[in-house]
């Protein structure tokens, strides 16, 4: 029995151990200059967005699993608890797009709005309004207690958040573990909370002061149609021009392969504008006046009646 009684207490102080180690090697990561830096430069998830932040080296990186979330680096104890920081980028609604970053931010960053952000059951603890590498933000601490596969999970979020050329950054620090062990899981949280502030201030926004590169804030092409918008007009026009003209080529060149009457065409080219607008507007197109449907139906007058036109001159 005595025997048993100090192989445990040994185990159990080479636990307590061990992870006393961890936790000094990670808050002291940034004094003994031991961390790994982490671009989002070209990653999928990152939408176009190019920052980093530093972190523990000893920390394990690994791609998150979820749509938004670009990257994740966590260190587990053996205890069951462990520290984790992410990466989250998501695009703002598209109705506030036309709105300045500082505008939004405002906004999108006073306490009321952060609380309805909140999972459920969760508490907010601190929240203020700050700035990261320029850019207006807010950093917050919550609480909050959540159910995965009937285990109930004890969690404190250290939360970093800014917006970033129309993207809402977040980058989430959290010390987690069994419920059972809140007061555990809140002491660790309490001498991690100095190195969630340090990876908060090593966040770098790198094309932010590159002048040579027209950012999307200042487009207003970029604002009013997205990143791509030079993709989505080419693909604009060649649907309205192609869906406008295909009916009086056909008309012309396969089933009648004449010249059309003025009455005729003019019939003809109403009929089809009626139509062509009941389809964009069915479609969803964004266009108040739908000026170009004017101009595909003069095109379509001319496509059947420009022959018809050169006969009655000759006769003439």
């Amino acid at each position: 029995m005595n025997k048993l009684f100090k192989h445990r207490f040994l185990l159990f102080f080479l636990m307590a151990s061990s992870l006393a180690y961890a936790q000094t090697s990670d808050i002291d990561a940034f004094k003994l200059n031991q961390t790994q830096k982490f671009f989002t430069k070209y990653h999928l998830k990152a939408k176009g967005v190019n920052i980093s932040i530093e972190y523990p080296k000893d920390w394990e990186a690994k791609e998150g699993e979820r749509p938004n979330i670009v990257q994740k680096f966590s260190r587990a104890f053996e205890d069951g608890s462990s520290v984790m920081c992410l990466i989250l980028i998501k695009d703002l609604p598209s109705q506030v797009k036309i709105f300045s970053d500082e505008d939004i931010a405002k906004e999108m960053f006073s306490e009321e709005v952060i609380k309805s952000m909140l999972p459920g059951n969760s508490k907010l603890l601190e929240h203020r309004q700050t700035k990261y590498d320029g850019q207006q933000g807010a950093l917050s601490s919550f609480v909050m207690v959540q159910e995965r596969s009937g285990i109930q999970i004890f969690s404190y979020v250290f939360q970093h958040a800014f917006i970033y050329s129309k993207k809402m950054i977040f980058v989430q620090c959290t010390v987690g573990g069994l419920s059972s062990n809140s007061k555990k899981i809140e002491k660790l949280y309490k001498s991690y909370a100095p190195l969630f502030i340090q990876i908060g201030n090593s966040i770098v926004i790198h094309d932010k002061w590159n002048k040579n590169t027209v950012s999307e804030e200042s487009s207003a092409m970029g604002i009013a149609f997205g990143e791509y918008w030079w993709i989505t007009l080419i693909i604009s026009a060649l649907l309205t021009w192609g869906v406008g003209l295909l009916p009086p080529i056909l008309i012309r060149f396969v089933f009648v392969r004449k010249p059309l009457s003025k009455k005729v065409a003019l019939i003809l080219v109403s009929m089809f504008w009626f139509l062509n607008l009941a389809f964009f507007i069915a479609i969803g197109s964004q266009s108040k006046t739908h000026a170009a449907l004017f101009l595909v139906a003069l095109a379509s007058y001319y496509i059947l009646r420009k022959k018809h036109k050169d006969i009655e001159n000759k006769n003439s």
